[in-house]
C-alpha cells in the first residue's frame, strides 16, 4: 500500500504526583539537580519536507526491496540491539544543505539559527512488543498502540528536516512562512504559520486550532473522548522542578476518516494544557498537533472533511484533487496557493474488476476494509510531555481534540520548595512498560527524536509513565522515584534504604508491607540522585482503589511517605 507517495508500506522538588480520572494530587519531595536541555523560547522550529515528484510513479517499486530488508532486520533484532533503519524514500530530495534553503516571514527572509535532519516516526519495542510513536516538537511524543498482535508491519520513511529561526519583527499576531528550496520542479511542504508568544513546546498559541482548544478548556463541557491523566515532579534544580505529564484515551474513539479514491487519512488531533496558579496566572502551557494541515501524508481538507460529513460542504470541491509542484522560476516553495496543499495518489489502476472500456474499477470494499485495519497505525492512544515549574500550587488543565470531538481532565498539582540540603523523594511515577535506556538512545539519537525529552531511566531500564493508572490482571505495574541525599557527594557508602507498602485507599488499611530495600546498587558516582525503578506485586490485590506509599531512610532520619494512587480491575 502506498500513501500519499511518500512511502508507507504495509508489509521534585517536594512535588506532586497525581493520576487522574479525578484523583486529587499527593504532595512529594526531591532534590539534587540534574542535566535538562533548554531550548530558546522564542525559537521557531519550521518542519520541511521536500519530495521529487518526478519518482513518485516508480517509488513503491523502488522502495519495496529496501522496505522488506528493513522488516527483516527488524525481526532478527534481540531487544539489546537497537533498531537503526535505513531511508527507503527514494522521492525524498537527498544531501540538501542549509545553504539549499530561504526562509521568510511576511515575505521577509530570516535567519536560520539551525538546521537539523530528524524522523517525525520511529518504532519502540518494549515489555509488550511494540508500536509506533511520533514527534515534530523537543519534548512532545505521542504513542500509539502496541501493535505486535496485528499481521502487519508498517515502516514509515519520515524524514524531514527542521529549520529554526528567531523573527526579526516584533509584531504581534499571526506571520506567515514561506520556505524555498534552491531547486526546480520539487515539492516542498512546511509549517505555514508563526503567531507571537508561541514557543516550541507550545506552537497553537494564536493559531486557528490554539483558539479552538482555548475555548474547549473555557467551557463547561467534559467532552465524549475519556482522558486518563498522570502528573509526576521532579526536582532539577534552583527552585524549579521538572513536571512529567502523560495523557492516555482509546484511539478507536478518535475521528478519522479515509478518502477511497487516493487513500488519503484525514484525521487531526490537538492537544493543550494549561498551568495555573491558585490566583488564576498562567504558570505553563504546552500544546501539540498530530498532523497538521501542511503534512504532506495527510490532506488538508480534514476539517472540511468533517463539515462534509455533517452535512455543510461538498467535499469534492473543498479538498483540492490534483497535485503540482509548487515553483517560483528554479526555486520551488511551500506557498499552500500553489497547489501542492495535498501530496496524494489518485490510484486509477486499483485493484478491482475491468469494466466495458477495459479500465479497472477500484474495488473499494477492498480498500476501505484494508484502510480501516491500518487505523491503529495512524490514531494515537497517549501523549507525554515535560514542562519547568518554580515551587507554587497548581491546577493543571489538558484538553484533547479530534476535530468532531472532545476530552478533559484536571488535576491540583503542588511543587514545594526545596533547598536542597536535606534527604528528600521525588514524586512517584506509575508505570507499565519499559524499555532498554541504551536501545532508546541511539534510536532517538540517530532519528533525533523530541530531543529535550528526558527519560526516567533506572539501571540501564528506561520506564515510561502511564496516563491510564487503572491495572488489570496481570498487567504489571512498575514505580519509578527519584531519592535525592547530598552527602552521599561527601561519603558515598553513606547508608540508605527504600521502603514500599500498598495501602487500601478507602480503609486505610496497609494491604502490602515490602521488605526495606538497600538503596546502594542504585547509587553512581558522584552523584547524589538515586534514579529508582521497581516492579510492584499487585497480583493478590482484589479489586478496589489503592494507594503506593515510598519512604526513604538515610543517616539523619527519614523522608515523609509519599504516594500515588492506582485501581485494580
Amino acid at each position: 500500500m502506498v500513501l500519499a507517495a511518500t512511502g508507507l508500506l504495509c508489509l521534585a522538588a517536594p512535588a506532586t504526583v497525581a493520576q487522574t480520572k479525578d484523583s486529587p494530587a499527593v504532595s512529594t519531595q526531591g532534590t539534587a539537580p540534574q542535566a535538562h536541555l533548554t531550548v530558546q523560547t522564542n525559537l521557531v522550529l519550521v518542519p520541511v519536507f521536500v519530495y521529487d515528484p518526478a519518482r513518485m510513479a516508480e517509488a513503491p517499486k523502488e522502495e519495496m526491496p529496501c522496505a522488506r530488508e528493513m522488516v527483516v532486520t527488524f525481526f532478527k533484532l534481540t531487544p539489546t540491539q537497537p533498531f537503526l533503519p535505513k531511508d527507503c524514500d527514494v522521492t525524498e530530495v537527498q544531501g540538501l544543505t542549509a545553504k539549499d534553503f530561504r526562509l521568510f516571514d511576511d515575505r521577509v527572509e530570516q535567519q536560520t539559527e539551525s538546521f537539523e535532519a530528524a524522523a517525525w516516526r520511529t518504532v519502540v519495542r518494549d515489555n509488550f512488543g511494540w508500536h509506533l510513536q511520533a514527534s515534530d516538537t523537543p519534548t512532545g511524543i505521542w504513542s500509539l498502540s502496541e501493535l505486535s498482535g496485528l499481521k502487519k508491519v508498517p515502516f514509515v520513511t519520515t524524514d524531514f528536516h527542521i529549520l529554526a529561526y528567531v523573527p526579526r519583527d516584533a509584531k504581534g499576531g499571526c506571520h506567515k512562512i514561506r520556505v524555498e528550496v534552491d531547486r526546480a520542479n520539487l515539492l516542498v511542504f512546511a509549517r505555514d504559520e508563526y503567531c507571537t508568544g508561541q514557543s516550541p513546546s507550545d506552537p497553537l498559541l494564536g493559531t486557528r486550532e490554539g483558539k479552538e482548544l482555548e475555548r474547549i478548556l473555557a467551557s463547561d463541557k467534559r467532552g465524549k473522548i475519556p482522558l486518563s491523566l498522570q502528573a509526576a515532579t521532579f526536582y532539577t534544580g534552583g527552585d524549579r522542578s521538572r513536571v512529567d505529564i502523560c495523557l492516555q484515551f482509546p484511539w478507536n474513539d478518535l475521528y478519522r476518516n479515509w478518502d477511497l479514491s487516493n487513500w488519503t487519512l484525514y484525521a487531526r488531533i490537538g492537544v493543550m494544557g494549561v498551568i495555573r496558579s491558585k490566583d488564576g496566572t498562567v504558570a505553563a502551557r504546552f500544546s501539540d498537533l498530530l498532523y497538521p494541515p501542511y503534512w504532506p501524508t495527510f490532506d488538508q481538507g480534514g476539517s472540511k472533511y468533517i463539515d462534509w460529513e455533517k452535512g455543510t460542504t461538498d467535499l469534492s470541491t473543498a479538498v483540492p484533487r490534483l497535485l503540482t509542484p509548487g515553483s517560483a522560476g528554479k526555486v520551488a516553495v511551500s506557498d499552500s496557493g500553489t497547489g501542492n496543499g495535498t501530496l496524494a495518489l489518485a490510484f486509477k489502476n486499483a485493484a478491482g474488476a475491468r469494466n466495458a472500456v477495459g479500465e479497472i474499477t477500484p474495488d473499494y470494499g477492498a480498500i476501505k476494509t484494508a484502510l480501516d485495519s491500518s487505523d491503529p497505525f495512524w490514531l494515537p492512544t497517549r501523549y507525554e510531555t515535560q514542562v519547568d515549574l518554580p515551587a507554587g500550587d497548581y491546577d493543571l488543565e489538558v484538553v484533547l481534540n479530534d476535530g468532531w470531538n472532545s476530552g478533559r481532565a484536571k488535576m491540583p498539582l503542588t511543587v514545594e520548595p526545596y533547598d536542597g540540603k536535606q534527604l528528600a523523594l521525588s514524586s512517584v511515577a506509575l508505570c507499565k512498560s519499559l524499555r532498554s535506556a541504551a536501545v532508546a538512545a541511539k534510536e532517538n539519537a540517530q532519528a533525533n527524536f523530541a530531543p529535550q525529552y528526558l527519560p526516567l531511566v533506572s539501571k540501564g531500564i528506561l520506564f515510561s509513565p502511564a496516563g491510564d493508572t487503572s491495572f488489570a490482571k496481570g498487567e504489571p505495574l512498575y514505580a519509578y522515584f527519584e531519592v535525592y541525599e547530598p552527602q552521599l557527594t561527601e561519603n558515598a557508602a553513606a547508608p540508605m534504604s527504600l521502603h514500599m507498602r500498598v495501602v487500601d485507599s478507602n480503609a486505610g488499611n496497609i494491604k502490602e508491607n515490602f521488605a526495606p530495600i538497600d538503596a546502594a546498587p542504585y547509587q553512581r558516582p558522584e552523584s547524589s540522585v538515586l534514579r529508582i525503578g521497581r516492579k510492584v506485586p499487585i497480583d493478590q490485590l482484589p479489586a478496589g482503589n489503592y494507594r503506593l506509599e515510598v519512604q526513604a531512610t538515610g543517616s539523619n532520619g527519614s523522608t515523609p511517605w509519599r504516594s500515588a494512587n492506582f485501581e485494580v480491575k
